[in-house]
């Protein structure tokens, strides 16, 4: 409570406590200023972060086929958005394929005429990304995008992993 002399003035003996309307404002003001600049910037950082842990699933995934092919001599089924191939669990390590963002799908597309320019060809071994966050697809396509054959459809992007 503010003490006020007979003129209306703060009282020398007690000054007044709290702040003016001026100081709550401009102290608002910075802090807008200061959340404004900050929010794009960790926006941008969590999008390559969301990206960059897409990649290393994708690495995961293809480590995991690589040791499956080894052990069959065969390319795990494709079963669809979001499902693990059941035969290739055990060598996931514990990877999902449903993430809070993103669904991986497993892509085994076999080829029986072969690829132009490559008829021994026999299949396409892929991974595609299920995701409604545009912004995360196409980070993807910016990190992935000189190093990995790839395309997109509607909110799916499938990036190849090798044509044997």
């Amino acid at each position: 409570m503010n003490r006020l002399s007979p003129k209306g003035r703060p009282s020398p003996t007690h000054p007044t406590l709290g702040f003016t309307m001026i100081e709550v404002l401009t102290a608002l003001m910075v802090m807008s200023v200061v959340v404004r600049i900050g929010i794009p910037g960790y926006q941008g950082v969590t999008l390559k972060a969301h990206a960059v842990q897409v990649v290393a699933d994708i690495q995961e995934l293809r480590t995991a086929v690589n040791e499956y092919q080894a052990d069959h001599m065969g390319w795990p089924e494709d079963v669809g958005p979001g499902l693990v191939p059941i035969d290739l669990a055990p060598y996931l390590d514990g990877l999902t394929f449903k993430r809070r963002l993103y669904q991986l799908d497993w892509q085994n597309w076999r080829l029986p005429s072969g690829l132009p320019g490559r008829p021994g060809a026999r299949a396409i071994l892929a991974v595609s990304v299920v995701t409604e966050d545009r912004a995360l697809g196409v980070a993807l396509e910016d990190l992935l995008g000189t190093t990995t054959n790839h395309f997109s459809v509607g909110d799916t992007y499938t990036f190849v992993l090798d044509s044997k």
